[in-house]
């Protein structure tokens, strides 16, 4: 019975050393990531995603059909270029028409200004005539402000990212023609810890490495965001790159290191 008790006693005292054993031997992983919290940030190197400065997408401006489709995936083109044109017969007519009858009123408006120096027209039909005139100009000019929806041009010089008509093809209006993107002032966008703010301003040169391209490129930051997320600690900024190549484009990504 002794014996017993004695083995019994003995396998507690064992078993209450292994508990405190692994109570005082903290394990390794959950040392490194504790040892890792308390040291300072010494990577000065952050994700970075390139964006373009303008995103847009091109609406029908009008009810009508695709005559001429000037672009497809991927192409560049310049401030103005013609993009898209619908058949426009009937706005074309309108514009002859509106051009007719203004002209006609001008006529008839100086004119009257004529007879009035012989003393054979009044004040009140000077008045009129100019007023006829005013309202056919008018007229004139919402038929060619109609007509020039007809042509579809680029507000800015870019690169086109979907075509969502083809050609001879019925849109409504409003309805989404072109997405464009410009590739003019392409911007470095990232997040940088709160607490890099005191070592950075706008201004300060960094380097952007994509993986992409496998390049390396000049950045200069443009831009720091007012607000500060609370929950990640950390603050959008902006980089200007220069003198971006052309093979570098929107949704590329990388690193961005800074000089801290």
């Amino acid at each position: 019975m002794r014996f017993k008790s004695l083995l019994i006693s003995t396998a507690l005292v064992a078993l209450i050393g292994q508990s405190v054993s692994a109570e005082t031997n903290t394990p390794s992983i959950i040392s490194q990531i504790e040892k890792d919290l308390a040291s300072p940030v010494k990577s000065n190197q952050v994700p970075v995603l390139i964006v373009a400065p303008i995103e847009t997408t091109l609406s029908s401006p009008m009810f009508g059909r695709v005559e001429k489709h000037k672009v497809s995936l991927g192409s560049s083109f310049k401030k103005g270029d013609l993009l898209i044109s619908f058949q426009c017969d009937d706005r074309d007519a309108q514009v002859a028409m509106g051009e007719a009858e203004f002209a006609a009123a001008q006529v008839a408006y100086e004119n009257k200004l004529k007879l009035q120096g012989l003393a054979q027209a009044g004040e009140i039909e000077v008045t009129l005539a100019a007023t006829e005139a005013s309202r056919t100009k008018a007229q004139f000019d919402y038929y060619a402000a109609l007509a020039n929806q007809c042509d579809v041009r680029a507000p800015f010089s870019g690169k086109v990212s979907d075509v969502m008509v083809s050609p001879y093809q019925g849109v409504a209006q409003g309805e989404p023609l072109l997405d464009l993107v410009s590739t003019n002032g392409l911007k470095a966008v990232m997040n940088i810890p709160a607490e890099w703010l005191k070592g950075v301003s706008i201004g300060d040169a960094l380097s952007i490495s994509i993986d992409e391209t496998g390049e390396v490129y000049a950045g200069k930051l443009a831009a720091i965001n007012s607000k500060v997320d609370s929950v990640s600690h950390t603050v959008e900024v902006e980089a200007e790159i220069s003198k971006a190549p052309k093979n570098l484009l929107p949704g590329m990504s990388g690193l961005a290191q800074f000089q801290l």
